[in-house]
């Protein structure tokens, strides 16, 4: 997947080579028309190109489709399924081997090796051949599907008479290659990754290579010194996805080669024969232990570690994990190249689909291990989740780095976020896979695997999003809110003395950008539903004596919710101690900072709770944490809605009213605005908060000395366990199932019927970052404006003025036609007014049209060119009003209405001058040559 983007940087560059303005076209010449400048920073140029977000889209989008990448790339696969086809007899005649009669005078080499082949069942076309070239006692195999050879050394024939178990051990391990396919996979390995390397990352470097030579000779190209870095991420890319590769290769045949001796032993091999030492060499000690990952092979020492057991060879390796976490960053930004361009959460959620099973299988067979297993204890899957978020963190680093001009994300420290996004849904899968299979019934257990795994791949899903649509946009500096627009948005849409909220607006834009990433996602909310919600089930509904018992929880859980009644009471009265003297000035900036208050408050208590309880739980923590964190926010919303109902009645505790009354209005209207940005950020703020309280807690008491205790999976009772009355476990499930549901379902409602007219759409977005005249700020350079222009004109700019011509052109047609009608008695010319009222309101859609479009990258040009669209779109309105006058307007007369349309087509005249005029200035600005 990661040749399509290498395949078509690289056609697009050979293809465009005779291009005078060589980069500035498709995806890229969209964004310099939208002001994108390599000289400035990354927030800068996002601020820029989303100030008109719907143009930019809309741009994207009319490019060209090119196939070209996804056809090399197919090219390239079948160049890599030839060379695997003729490897083999390649192979075979530069080695020259020689069949093995002829170092058998008797035969019973060749029958002895016939009784191993038998022995382990192979039914492929094994032959055996000797290379008289190597003079080691060991062997070798090769070959293809269905076809292979084993190619013993010269010294192995000989060690038969010395060593036969010797002998037999290194024929067996071989044909244990054979028996598991080991052939098939480390031949494609090998040969897709030459292939790769050859033919699509070498050109690519070339490529690089050859426009860094084209800079340092003094060509002129938009993309020196600005975009230095996007250069060096590249290369930082490719050497990357080479070392990702290499590494999962080494991974995958040192693997292989312990499968293969476990599979020899079986077939009857001593184990004895792995008694030897590593044949010393010249690398020095330490260096050789750090390169042990790079290395095909493993060591003698670590094979018989395996063999001695096998359990070791079935653990989740951190490096798997590593890798399936950098390859699914890089797999995002690859099928985010493909020609149907798919959308961000459909490319996320094909990236999920590739990891989400290797997630579960990598950590869900050693629990199923350890529940067959007496005394078995699987780890939390802390660890593997860490290490899926380094993954995910390091390719996000440098993959981004292809499309940002900074040399490091100006917030990097929020790349740790990636460790709470591999970690959360890691440990949880481990967990709840614990409680499902202590169910009774293997259907039941069966169900709730699957149901887990759902889950699981829906909460990655999530973590990938929120940083995609909020995460992203903090670590590049804009604070959450870029250019001010959320903090202009609240402004507009409630108007006040804001000046007197200053820190309370900063924190609550900042805020926001943090939890209103997610509060919109369906597939998120009822996956936090069930994040909670299926392992009280599972835990309630365990084995007598199989599970641990979930008082405990429900009981730390109301303590948090009468902590949280605590917090709102203090909340509410530093509300009460800040408020306004009137009751119309606290309905407006002030009850819109003290609703973010409740809102801090009611995550800060679940956070805290789910810490606690993390730390001080041995066993299934993070279900514990977000089971007691549940409890406490719906404890939490009780508490802001008797709050906001009562208020008046609460003497210190009054925020907006004065009198006495029950408001129950009040209190419905700031719990759902609470309950939108708190129910889903809060289950998932408390799982992170359980992973930090789990893991300072592991870290004290490793300092004091206390060893971390390992409890069995499914441990045996040691005394009758009376069971839990059923009417009991439904009241406790139901009691906090069914309030949690209904509020997940009218939160999805209040969001849908909400998020068109909420001041944080995209459309307020992109209002507030506007500029007094709708034009960005100017860039550093002319010569970067030249070029800023000429992307503007040739990315929509010249498309807008033909519309604009041919509108004008069928006006003037129209025009023409009236007057070559014969005259009334009173000298007028009879005109058709619907034909007109069409004909103008053609105009005017067009003249709309381009004012949405991005605006002149030059402030002088763009007040030109936007005088020009007014002058345009007021004399079209003018033009209908007088065919068809609006209902409800005035009543003109003939004579009124004649004099109007007269007037208006003078005013057309004068708005295409000068929009003539503009167009000629648009023009010439993009094509001056400066230096």
């Amino acid at each position: 997947m990661s040749s399509v983007p290498l395949f078509g940087t690289l056609f697009t560059v050979v293809l465009e080579r005779n291009n005078p303005r060589r980069g500035l076209t498709g995806a890229m010449g969209c964004l310099y028309a939208a002001g994108f400048d390599p000289a400035q920073s990354d927030t800068d140029n996002m601020t820029a190109t989303m100030r008109r977000s719907p143009a930019l889209v809309k741009c994207l989008g009319e490019q060209p489709v090119s196939y070209a990448g996804v056809i090399a790339t197919l090219v390239l696969l079948a160049v890599a399924g030839l060379v695997y086809w003729c490897l083999p007899k390649v192979r075979d005649r530069r080695r020259r081997l020689v069949p093995v009669e002829a170092v058998d005078a008797d035969g019973t080499l060749r029958a002895e090796l016939a009784a191993l082949a038998e022995r382990t069942g192979i039914r492929s076309d094994v032959r055996f051949r000797i290379d008289p070239a190597r003079m080691t006692s060991g062997a070798g195999v090769h070959g293809r599907t269905g076809r292979y050879t084993v190619c013993l050394h010269a010294g192995l024939p000989a060690r038969r008479g010395t060593d036969p178990e010797g002998f037999r051990a290194v024929v067996l391990h071989e044909l244990a290659h054979i028996h598991h396919r080991d052939v098939d996979y480390a031949y494609a390995a090998t040969v897709l990754w030459r292939v790769f390397v050859l033919f699509a990352l070498l050109p690519d470097f070339a490529l690089i290579g050859w426009a860094v030579f084209l800079v340092v000779s003094g060509t002129e190209t938009p993309w020196w010194p600005g975009a230095a870095p996007e250069v060096l991420a590249f290369v930082t890319t490719g050497l990357l996805l080479a070392g990702l590769v290499h590494l999962a290769r080494a991974d995958l045949l040192r693997r292989r080669e312990h499968h293969a001796d476990l599979r020899a032993v079986a077939w009857g091999a001593h184990p004895a024969n792995w008694d030897r030492p590593d044949p010393p060499g010249t690398v020095a000690p330490l260096l050789h232990r750090l390169t042990a990952l790079l290395r095909t092979h493993p060591g003698w020492a670590e094979r018989r570690r395996v063999l001695a057991d096998r359990d070791h060879l079935l653990r989740v390796s951190p490096l798997e994990m590593f890798l399936a976490g950098a390859s699914a960053s890089m797999l995002f930004g690859s099928l985010a190249t493909l020609p149907f361009r798919p959308l961000a959460h459909g490319a996320l959620w094909l990236t999920v689909a590739l990891v989400a099973p290797v997630l579960c299988i990598a950590l869900g067979l050693p629990v199923v291990r350890a529940s067959r297993t007496a005394g078995g204890a699987p780890g939390s899957g802390a660890l593997p989740g860490l290490w899926l978020g380094c993954g995910l963190l390091v390719g996000e680093f440098v993959a981004s780095g292809r499309y940002r001009v900074d040399w490091l994300l100006p917030q990097p420290l929020y790349l740790l976020a990636f460790l709470f996004i591999g970690a959360v849904p890691a440990v949880w899968w481990s967990q709840t896979l614990r409680l499902a299979l202590g169910l009774p019934k293997r259907g039941q257990r069966r169900a709730a695997a699957v149901v887990c795994a759902l889950v699981t791949a829906t909460v990655l899903w999530g973590g990938l999003t929120w940083w995609r649509l909020g995460g992203e946009r903090i670590a590049l500096g804009g604070g959450g809110d870029l250019g001010g627009a959320l903090a202009r948005a609240y402004a507009e849409a409630v108007p006040g003395a804001w000046q007197d909220y200053d820190m309370d607006l900063s924190a609550l834009s900042y805020g926001l950008s943090l939890l209103s990433p997610l509060h919109r996602q369906v597939p998120v909310g009822v996956a936090v539903l069930l994040m909670w919600l299926v392992p009280l089930v599972l835990l309630l509904w365990q084995r007598p004596g199989a599970g641990p018992r979930v008082r405990r929880t429900l009981v730390a859980g109301c303590a948090g919710g009468l902590v949280s009644w605590a917090g709102l009471a203090l909340t509410w009265s530093v509300g009460h101690a800040r408020r306004p003297a009137t009751v119309k000035e606290r309905t407006g900036p002030f009850l819109v900072v003290h609703q973010w208050w409740v809102i801090v408050t009611v995550l800060a208590v679940c956070l805290l709770t789910a810490a606690v309880v993390a730390a001080f739980s041995r066993r299934h923590w993070l279900l514990r944490a977000v089971i007691a964190a549940q409890v406490t926010q719906l404890t939490a919303y009780g508490a802001v809605f008797l709050l906001s109902s009562a208020d008046g009645c609460l003497g210190p505790l009054n925020t907006v009213l004065d009198v006495c009354r029950w408001h129950p209005r009040n209190g419905l209207a700031l719990g759902t605005a609470v309950t939108l940005l708190t129910l889903t950020n809060a289950v998932l703020g408390s799982a992170c908060a359980a992973l930090l309280g789990a893991g300072t807690a592991g870290i004290v008491r490793r300092l004091r000395g206390r060893p971390a205790v390992r409890l069995p999976a499914v441990p045996a009772p040691a005394v009758p366990v009376r069971r839990r009355p059923v009417l009991l476990k439904a009241g406790t499930a139901l009691t906090l199932g069914v309030p949690a549901v209904l509020l997940t379902v009218v939160a999805s409602t209040q969001v849908a019927v909400t998020s068109a007219a909420s001041p944080f759409s995209p459309k307020a977005a992109a209002r507030g970052t506007k500029g007094p005249d709708g034009s960005p700020p100017p860039t550093q350079t002319r010569t970067m404006r030249t070029w800023q222009t000429w992307s503007w004109l040739n990315n929509g700019g010249n498309l807008h003025t033909q519309r604009i011509n041919a509108a004008q052109l069928a006006l003037n047609a129209e025009l023409l036609k009236a007057a070559a009608r014969k005259r009334d008695t009173n000298g007028q010319v009879p005109v058709d007014e619907k034909t007109f009222h069409r004909v103008c309101g053609a105009l005017g859609k067009r003249v709309e049209e381009a004012q949405d479009y991005f605006p002149v990258p030059s402030p002088d040009l763009q007040k030109s060119w936007s005088d020009a669209l007014s002058r345009l779109h007021h004399g079209t309105g003018r033009c209908q009003e007088a065919m068809i006058p609006p209902k409800g307007g005035p009543r003109r007369t003939d004579a009124e209405r004649s004099q109007q349309f007269s007037a208006s087509l003078k005013e057309l005249a004068a708005g295409l001058r000068s929009f003539v005029a503009a167009r000629q200035d648009i023009q010439k600005a993009a094509t001056s040559k400066t230096k």
